[in-house]
């Protein structure tokens, strides 16, 4: 009998399927449905067992999260081996007849029970896992430890990213947040419509809890420090666009008279002519920051001061930066998460 596989891929272009079997169906990320089912997915691997969350069950959910494409198809048993080589080139995870859910070698990630495997090995795209060593490795110099357990960031391989104009116009927004949060704090603040006049390209961009504070009469002080600390923020997608030369670790306020004159000089910039980064130098920025935001929580929950003088709110706002940058969970500026 042919078995009957669902898989679950997370790379933007998988690999063409060269192993014998009869094609069923594929779904893209341009198929609504598979955004619905994906959900549905999601519920199943949530749901089941004692539904608690662990590192490994967690990994799944963010696996299916990035997922990118989604193949059914029928093959012989004795065929299996051909296909665990795409599924490990395709970074997939499959969904069998039986309710388990396993990785490209078969190995049973889930059963339908709940109950988990932690010696099965979810798939990871191999340049994920050397970036997520390379960041430990450098980490460690420091004498900053994350546990072994937290997963690499999303792959060159499997990130869309926001475009050069959407991050320049994007951070054209936050610069005038945060001038409008000094002048809160000095007592006299700027009418919007000289935002404006003066920057019509970062005005249009202001997300919706933007928009309300610029025009807020009488913000309350914590929204002031809310938004004042979104310049930490701008520092990562100024350097991500190239508007700043370097992004330095993160036990340093950022320059603020820096960015808000680099901001001005491009604002009436051709945003078509904006290019960002190289995508790997982007992402090491990711993992660095996400396992640093994983150190300074943990201190936290534990009530000690981080070490190596990193400044916690600093890692926080680059990671959000950073996520937003980097689709995750295709949020919306206002509603990025950052969760470690």
């Amino acid at each position: 009998m042919p078995i009957l596989i669902n898989a679950y891929s997370t790379v933007t272009h998988p690999p063409a399927i060269d192993f014998p079997c009869e094609r069923l169906y594929h779904r893209g990320l341009d198929d609504s449905e598979l955004m619905k089912h994906l959900d549905g997915f999601i519920g199943y691997v949530m749901q089941a067992g004692d539904g608690q969350m662990n590192s490994h069950r967690y990994a799944l959910y963010r696996h299916i999260q990035r997922v990118k494409h989604q193949f059914a198809f029928e093959i012989e048993e004795d065929n299996f081996g051909e296909f665990t080589t795409w599924g490990w080139q395709a970074n997939a995870i499959i969904l069998m007849q039986d309710g388990t859910i396993r990785n490209p070698d078969g190995e049973v990630l889930q059963y339908p029970d709940g109950d988990i495997d932690l010696d099965a090995v979810i798939p990871y795209p191999p340049e994920a896992l050397k970036r997520k060593t390379k960041t430990e490795q450098y980490l460690a110099k420091l004498g900053l430890h994350t546990p072994t357990h937290l997963p690499p960031v999303i792959a060159e391989s499997e990130v869309i990213l926001r475009t050069p104009d959407e991050v320049a116009k994007r951070a054209l927004a936050i610069m005038l947040t945060g001038i409008q949060a000094e002048s809160f704090r000095e007592n006299d603040p700027i009418n919007p419509m000289e935002f404006k006049e003066r920057c019509p390209i970062g005005f249009a961009a202001l997300s919706n809890n933007e928009h309300d504070f610029i025009y807020s009469g009488q913000p309350t002080e914590q929204d002031v420090i809310d938004m004042s600390w979104k310049y930490e923020a701008l520092l990562p997608l100024q350097w991500a666009i190239n508007w700043q030369s370097e992004l330095p670790f993160a036990d340093t306020i950022c320059n603020v008279s820096s960015l808000v004159d680099e901001g001005m000089q491009h604002s009436e910039q051709d945003m078509s002519t904006v290019t960002l980064r190289p995508v790997s130098e982007l992402l090491d920025a990711l993992d660095l920051h996400y396992r640093l935001h994983w150190i300074t929580t943990d201190f936290r929950m534990k009530d000690k001061q981080p070490p190596a003088s990193i400044i916690s709110d600093v890692i926080q706002e680059r990671h959000y930066a950073l996520n937003w940058l980097t689709c995750f969970e295709n949020a919306d500026w206002d509603d990025v998460d950052t969760p470690t």
